[in-house]
């Protein structure tokens, strides 16, 4: 008899339920499966909750800091519910004024969510906007890897599809900002497949992109961590941090986790981390092959997550939103992040991919001289008037090691693709990666959270 056949179970387990990962989709899973009853442990292996989500209300002057993901979007569903059950605030992100493109250091205005409709190469944007979201939907989000034109998107990069379809540098540009700050990598590593895929399953480019509606339009009064953290407080004893996995093991009535030495049972588990994180764990017996590729070809992306705080929101009396495509060698996707409950006005920019892979060659100091000239160049001479800087790189984050999310190179979405969403014996998968619609944002993280829950409610009924 082998060992994951014969020790696995003590008479009682542990819990009916163990779910791994404490960001919002294994919080959302554990929530789910706890309000039915069902006896749940809950383990995460770094010493807090929130995943990709981290809020705090005492570290930054002027009010809530969010380090990582922080927006609601406006067709998203389950997030502003489960806001509301626990009690939080919700407050429009929508701000007024004009956005900005700038093209190494050339600054354009464009009117609200719209690039200036007198550039010429405005036009070729709206066009190469439209074949995208077009391949996206050829896809489909249900079952991308199944679609009969997976192969062909699957078998070239994002920077293979822009040379045979984008010619305007500046239109060239914008798509390399959207890609290496959406996906958190560069062009040329990220299949044409699956940033169709990941752009169709966020209702389209403009969607993904949009400030006024879209996938950008609401933020939590004291930040998105207080989801994670209040699910947890009703958790409470069950939830275990500090508790990384090192091993798990299935047999023919459930499941055993282990942290080093230290051992959980259960029926089932729910794996709620990015795909790269699995591959940190031993799996016995060991998962199927498609699992396995995915975990170790499906890397994180890289982001990193720049703020500055200001006495008042002065790039409004020139008529900004604060939102710019700043497009370049160090390309920012910026954004005013003022929350009306603030004391300090906020800039939040981001920066990942390749243009990251620039920003890392520079010591902290040269970083956030660079970012606020970035600014002045933008916004005027006020912006040298900063009252608090931070960078959070997700790159060095522990257990995460990247943001926002994952993304597959060519060949690894048809492939193995379907990995994503199917149990593997008694493992269950979550996490935003498993979501089938608003992957990469925490309501897809939710939704992936649900599916599984739900998936397990019905084997252990």
């Amino acid at each position: 008899m082998t060992r994951h056949q014969g020790v696995l179970m003590k008479s009682p387990t542990d819990a009916d339920v163990i779910v791994i990962g404490a960001g919002p989709s294994g919080s959302y899973a554990a929530k789910l499966l706890n309000d039915q009853g069902v006896k749940v442990k809950f383990v995460e292996a770094k010493d807090r909750v929130g995943g990709r989500t981290w809020s705090s209300k005492t570290d930054a002057p002027g009010g809530a800091i969010d380090y990582g993901g922080q927006w609601i979007g406006e067709t998203h569903v389950l997030l502003p519910e489960l806001g509301a059950e626990l009690g939080l605030e919700t407050v429009s992100s929508v701000k007024p004024g004009n956005d900005l493109f700038v093209f190494n250091g050339d600054v354009v205005v464009g009117e609200e969510d719209q690039p200036p409709s007198g550039a010429g190469w405005a036009e070729e944007l709206a066009k190469s906007f439209k074949l995208l979201d077009d391949a996206g939907a050829r896809l489909g989000w249900a079952a991308p890897w199944a679609s009969e034109h997976v192969a062909e998107l699957d078998g070239m990069t994002v920077a293979q599809w822009l040379d045979q379809n984008v010619h305007s540098t500046e239109a060239r540009l914008i798509h390399e900002v959207m890609v290496n700050i959406l996906n958190g990598a560069n062009t040329t590593e990220v299949s044409m497949a699956y940033w169709a895929y990941f752009v169709h399953q966020g209702e389209g480019i403009e969607s993904l992109i949009g400030t006024r509606s879209g996938a950008q339009v609401a933020w939590f009064v004291g930040g998105m961590g207080q989801v994670t953290e209040l699910i947890a407080e009703r958790l409470g004893d069950d939830v275990h941090l500090n508790w990384p996995v090192t091993r798990i093991e299935q047999g023919r009535s459930g499941v055993a986790v282990y942290s080093g030495d230290r051992r959980l049972t259960a029926k089932y588990a729910i794996l709620a981390t990015p795909p790269s994180a699995g591959s940190r764990v031993v799996f016995d017996p060991p998962l199927p092959a498609k699992r396995a590729q995915l975990q170790v070809r499906a890397p994180m992306g890289r982001l990193s997550k720049y703020q500055v705080r200001y006495d008042e929101p002065f790039w409004q009396e020139r008529g900004h939103s604060g939102a710019v495509f700043e497009c370049g060698d160090l390309a920012f996707w910026v954004f005013d992040g003022s929350k009306p409950s603030d004391s300090l006005a906020t800039i939040v920019g981001f920066i990942g991919g390749r243009h990251l892979d620039v920003w890392h060659s520079y010591s902290p100091e040269e970083r956030e001289k660079r970012f606020i000239e970035i600014l002045v160049n933008n916004f005027g001479e006020k912006a040298r008037d900063v009252r608090w800087v931070h960078e959070t790189d997700w790159t060095l984050q522990p257990w995460t090691g990247g943001a926002p999310v994952t993304f597959m190179p060519t060949g690894l979405l048809s492939s193995a693709g379907s990995a994503l969403r199917e149990p593997a014996g008694r493992i269950h998968f979550a996490g935003t990666e498993a979501a089938p619609m608003w992957s990469g944002y925490i309501e897809g993280a939710l939704r992936a959270g649900k599916i599984a829950a739900t998936d397990v409610l019905g084997r252990l009924a």
